[in-house]
Order: structure tokens, then C-alpha cells, then sequence
């Protein structure tokens, strides 16, 4: 993070810019609006745009409206329209280590692990309300409860050791939640966790009440992580038929490709120059009131 915009850093570089939105018509047309107007400020030259989470039944009508818009208004191409693809969008267990800023106390090799948000159950029942619960659910649920919940803590590691002697997969995972200074997990139970018989149980401890726990989940956007090996590699299926790559390179070939050390260098040289910009982004934003409406 250098405190500069992607348009000032283009600049710098002398690069062209490709805009990236969310699916839509309208709103998704204003959103590239004002990005435009923002490269338009800072003399980058706007290669193409590429539209993403579209919903699919409304893929064809949205590249076919967007197609001639951008052409039309703007002269450049669409150069993809992207369905979405909800799995994308599922935090796996890494992700919300990061979120949390926490690490896994056991069940490690499963931080690649993902859960729908649906399946995320926040348990506020008795225990056997939650052990009825965990044998009707599906496996692969993820269950946040207070740290001070020793029952919970139990009747889930007793449920996972019941399974495992029946060589039955358990791949939840549980979030143990509390605020920071005021609740923690008791001594004795901690030692639980850490025995090496239950070593490939997933959980994990979030300093923040149960409530911003939840919120904090929902509103995740988890980012592709190199080791996410399946993320990545379903990532590059869906996304390859929908965008035209031969299209792209040729509207964002440079002659002369820039160093790392370069770059840097340029971003540096741009978040200087953030005061001045911004005035002049801001203006040329408020220019477009008319082309929006």
C-alpha cells in the first residue's frame, strides 16, 4: 500500500488501464463511469473493461448491452463477462485466520478448507440441541460459539472423536469467540485442544464478540491465495472461456516491459503527487454529472 491510485501508478508506468466491475447495467455503467473519468484525469489511456459476478441468466443481455455501450460512448472494447461462480466466493479457514488475525489451533492441513456462509450456524442452544444439530447438518458446517461455552468446546471434539472411530469424515470447523481482555478460553479446556490425539481438529479463536465475529464473515470477500491450490485452479477454468486474452494482449502489449524495482519506484513518484491528483480527479468526476444522467 503506497497511497496512490491504480490510475496515478498507470501513469507513472505508462500503462494502459483494463476496469474491472461487478455485474450489472446501470450501476455497473456509472461505476466504470467515474473510474474512467479518474484514468481521463491522470492521461491513462483505458485498454478495455471486464464485468465479473454477472448473474448467468443475465450474462447474454449484459454483454450485449455493455458491448455497444463501451464501443458506442467510449470506443473500447469489452473485452469479458464473467458468471459467477458463488464457490469463489467461499472464505476457506485461511482466510479467516486473516481476518481474524489468528492461527488454527489444530486441523492445519485443512486451512484450505471451504465453507459456504450459508453453512456458517452461530450456536446459542443447549448442548444437545447443538449435538442434534451437528449429526442433521452437512459435514462441512462451520459453527461459531462463545469461548466460554465449555459444553460446546466438549460435545464438539466428542462428536469429531465418535466419527473418527466409525471412519466417518467430520470436516467441520468451529470459531470460538471473545473479547479481547475480558473472555478467554479456560486453562484445562485449552489443553484439550492441544492434545496430539486431536490435533486435526479445525479450530480457532477469535478475539471479538460472537456478533462482529458473524459480520465480519458475511462481509468477507476472501482474495485468491497461492496455496489454494483448488480455489486457483477453478478460478482459472471459469474465468478462461469468458475473457478474450488474445483481445487484452493486444490492447495492453508495452514495448518495454518495467523492472519490479521500477514500478515501485513510479508508485512511489505517484502517491507524492496524491494531493494534486485527487483536486484534479475530483474535478473531472464532478464534470461527468451530466454524461451520467
Amino acid at each position: 500500500v503506497v497511497g496512490a491510485s491504480n490510475a496515478g501508478v498507470a501513469a507513472e508506468v505508462g500503462a494502459d488501464m483494463v476496469l474491472v466491475a461487478n455485474g450489472g447495467l446501470g450501476s455497473t455503467f456509472d461505476e466504470l463511469e467515474l473510474n474512467r473519468v479518474l484514468c481521463e484525469s491522470h492521461g491513462v489511456d483505458v485498454a478495455g473493461v471486464i464485468v465479473n459476478k454477472i448473474l448467468p441468466s443475465k450474462l447474454d443481455q449484459t454483454r450485449d448491452y455493455l458491448s455497444r455501450a463501451l464501443m458506442q460512448r467510449w470506443g473500447v472494447p469489452l473485452l469479458g463477462c464473467i458468471p459467477d461462480r458463488p464457490f469463489l466466493g467461499c472464505p476457506a479457514l485461511a482466510d479467516l485466520e486473516r481476518l481474524f488475525d489468528t492461527r488454527l489451533i489444530g486441523g492445519g492441513r485443512h486451512r484450505f478448507r471451504h465453507y459456504r456462509v450459508p453453512d456458517i450456524n452461530l450456536v446459542t442452544t443447549s448442548l444437545k440441541r447443538f449435538l442434534e444439530n451437528v449429526r442433521q447438518k452437512p459435514s462441512r458446517t462451520l459453527y461459531v460459539s462463545h469461548v466460554t461455552r465449555d459444553d460446546i468446546i466438549l460435545g464438539f471434539l466428542g462428536e469429531y472423536t465418535r466419527l473418527k472411530r466409525r471412519g466417518v469424515p467430520f470436516e467441520s470447523a468451529l470459531i470460538l469467540c471473545g473479547r479481547e481482555n475480558k473472555y478467554d478460553v479456560c486453562p484445562q479446556i485449552l489443553d484439550i485442544l492441544k492434545d496430539p490425539e486431536l490435533a486435526d481438529v479445525p479450530i480457532m479463536i477469535a478475539k471479538m464478540s460472537t456478533h462482529d465475529a458473524m459480520g465480519a464473515m458475511r462481509t468477507l470477500t476472501p482474495k485468491l491465495n497461492i496455496g489454494d491450490n483448488h480455489r486457483v485452479e477453478i478460478a482459472v477454468e471459469h474465468y478462461e472461456p469468458h475473457i478474450d486474452f488474445e483481445l487484452l494482449l493486444e490492447r495492453t502489449s508495452s514495448p518495454v516491459p518495467l523492472s519490479e524495482e521500477e514500478v515501485m519506484e513510479a508508485a512511489t513518484r505517484s502517491s507524492t503527487l496524491g494531493a494534486a491528483a485527487e483536486t484534479a480527479a475530483a474535478a473531472a468526476v464532478a464534470s461527468t454529472e451530466a454524461v451520467l444522467s
